[in-house]
């Protein structure tokens, strides 16, 4: 499906999910330097369980029952004032919910969110419960776009954030189509160098794929606008095999410093996250990754 029109992307307000871990404070930098590049407003957001331990804070501190909310309150107080003094309007909340993203899904309708950036984890456990199924809910449900952030991508650079180098991975589905708009407008306000990605099976003999390669080039460069081109080259990328792989050696291979894609309920990103490998994409990714409803 052609991209007909460029539409500029504005973040005007962004939602920082929480959970005071290492994965957050790295998608807090993140936050941070996206804040800064479009004047951002950030909301940070920890959802509070009254009914368990969910964060890292309370859980290596021991707090008592009847303290945690004041611990919440005071780690959210000093979040706010370290965007604050970075010059970024920011705000905090701490909603009690026993669903972290449908609190989180809520608060980013309410306020207009245009971006949720949250932390996720490579491994299994009480971790991914926290924060993994959180990004996965966050992926499949959010009205704006997702970023999320691994613990194998490196953190942002002090200052406005600009991508230097973005792979934009497609299905063909409306839902990509929609993605590539963020890709493209990103790629524009930074002059990044930008890759347009599809990835076909591999049962194809060689023969089959050198045939199959030249069509979805083609079908890539049909998304294309032209006026594209008066201001960066884009590259169209076939790779083969498992979709969440092919993505994640061609980011590799380039340097990416941002992913995008669509993600819808038949798309093979949804499938990868109901087959429990998100963590090969979301958690693995040496950079950011973006989905787009």
């Amino acid at each position: 499906m052609p991209v007909l029109q460029r539409v500029s992307v504005s973040l005007k307000n962004i939602l920082f999910a929480t959970d005071f871990s290492s994965a957050s404070d790295l998608a807090a930098s993140y936050a941070r330097a996206l804040a800064l590049n479009f004047r951002s407003a950030v909301e940070i957001v920890h959802v509070f369980d009254p009914s368990k331990v969910t964060s890292y804070v309370e859980a290596i501190l021991g707090v008592p029952d009847k303290d945690r909310r004041q611990v919440v309150d005071d780690t959210l107080d000093q979040l706010r004032g370290e965007f604050a003094a970075a010059g970024i309007e920011a705000r905090s909340s701490s909603p009690e919910a026993h669903r972290p993203h449908a609190a989180l899904l809520k608060l980013s309708k309410e306020h207009d969110t245009d971006l949720i950036v949250a932390g996720t984890h490579s491994r299994w456990g009480l971790e991914r419960l926290v924060i993994g199924s959180t990004a996965e809910e966050l992926i499949r449900k959010a009205v704006c776009p997702v970023l999320t952030v691994g613990p194998h991508a490196k953190p942002a650079p002090d200052g406005p954030l600009v991508f230097r180098t973005i792979v934009y991975a497609t299905d063909f589905s409306v839902e990509a189509a929609k993605a590539a708009v963020y890709a493209l407008s990103f790629a524009q306000d930074s002059g990044a160098h930008l890759y347009f990605c599809y990835v076909a099976r591999a049962e194809a003999s060689p023969e089959e794929r050198k045939s199959l390669d030249s069509r979805f080039k083609a079908d890539l460069k049909r998304m294309i606008p032209e006026s594209s081109y008066e201001w960066c080259t884009p590259e169209t990328v076939v790779e083969h095999g498992d979709a969440a792989a092919g993505i994640l050696d061609l980011a590799e291979r380039v340097h990416a410093d941002l992913i995008v894609l669509g993600a819808r309920n038949t798309s093979f990103w949804l499938t990868h996250i109901e087959h429990g490998l998100t963590p090969n994409l979301l958690a693995e990714a040496t950079c950011p990754v973006m989905t787009v409803c």
